[in-house]
């Protein structure tokens, strides 16, 4: 996919939503699958190993058979994860993502699915670039309107139509996550430029003014208990 780049020869600046369907979206509208479901030959490996005696000499074939099959997974795992990152990040001088409790969604009712894909090594290599901002896990990026910063607490999963019943804003969900993760990220870059330690009132729009109550008033968790899994932002 050919992207315009800027006047400054970079790509746009652009959010990451993190999803158990579509695993990734991008605030350009750009949806990434990066699961890499398992082959019907490891399906079979397991079936035959169900059924053969546990200690035999076959036993111990199969499993080693199946140990091979989890490590071609493993591979084009990391290569999906790999070719995603490149697409991503190459060109680009801001990324912004939310820091997703991943781990946590192996255990919700996606579990399987969140397995089966890089998510969490995607997750890895883009923390570690220097051009991904990272915002707060708790941020609503699903629930906050990017035009006016008005939350809208009934969303559900099954909404996947954002509409902000204050200024009527509409967009795709897991598109309007992204955008709004990147504006958040664009307001914590003016909010630490050397000149500036935050951006003047003036200055700001809607969503900067939301955000920035939203930061000062959001309820963290209490140390010492686990996070809530927010994998029903997705």
């Amino acid at each position: 996919m050919d992207e315009k780049k800027t006047e400054t020869g970079f790509k746009p600046d652009i959010g990451l939503d993190f999803g158990i369907k579509t695993t990734i979206t991008t605030s350009e509208g750009e949806k990434f699958d990066i699961q890499v479901r398992e082959s019907e030959r490891l399906k079979g490996l397991q079936k035959k190993l169900a059924r053969q005696k546990k200690g035999s000499r076959s036993w111990y074939a199969t499993r080693h058979l199946i140990r091979r099959e989890y490590e071609k997974l493993a591979n084009r795992r990391r290569a999906k994860a790999n070719q995603v990152y490149h697409d991503i990040t190459v060109g680009r001088k801001l990324i912004v993502m939310q820091d997703e409790n991943i781990k946590g969604w192996h255990k919700g009712l996606f579990g399987r699915q969140v397995q089966s894909s890089a998510l969490g090594t995607l997750k890895s290599k883009l923390k570690a670039s220097d051009n991904v901002l990272i915002i707060d896990r708790f941020f609503p990026s699903t629930r906050m309107c990017p035009d006016c910063g008005v939350i809208k607490e009934d969303i559900t999963l099954s909404d996947r139509t954002f509409i902000c019943d204050c200024c009527g804003y509409t967009e795709e969900r897991d598109v309007k996550s992204a955008k709004t993760m990147l504006l958040a990220g664009r307001h914590e870059m003016s909010c630490t430029l050397v000149e500036r330690k935050c951006t003047p009132e003036e200055q700001m729009s809607d969503f900067d003014t939301s955000y920035e109550i939203w930061k000062h008033s959001a309820k963290r968790p209490q140390m010492g208990k686990s996070p809530e899994v927010p994998s029903s932002e997705h």
